[in-house]
């Protein structure tokens, strides 16, 4: 199982370093959506959502993907996502 980093990923799409960025809250809504508020000092930055996994019709279970979409700023229309396959964890 591979591992891939969310924090790592906003932190190169703000142009700062992973150890700036604190995880400021994680909410859960059941098993397919997680929503990991992040903040650099006492600022809230960003907003990234983890949707899924989506699998594509006539796919085998566990061969779909992860949706990890990011906004970043406050009432931002900065927004970036990717697709993270289901296999991988996440890690904030």
């Amino acid at each position: 199982m591979a591992t891939w980093d969310a924090r790592a990923w906003l932190a190169g799409l703000i142009g700062c370093r992973r150890d700036d960025l604190a995880v400021r809250s994680v909410d859960r809504y059941g098993p397919t959506e997680t929503q990991v508020r992040y903040e650099r000092g006492d600022e809230a930055v960003a907003r990234l959502v983890v949707a899924g996994p989506v699998l594509p019709m006539g796919e085998q279970a566990g061969t779909g993907h992860w949706v990890v979409s990011v906004r970043i700023g406050s009432g931002s229309e900065d927004v970036h996502s990717i697709e993270v396959p289901e296999a991988d964890e996440i890690v904030y």
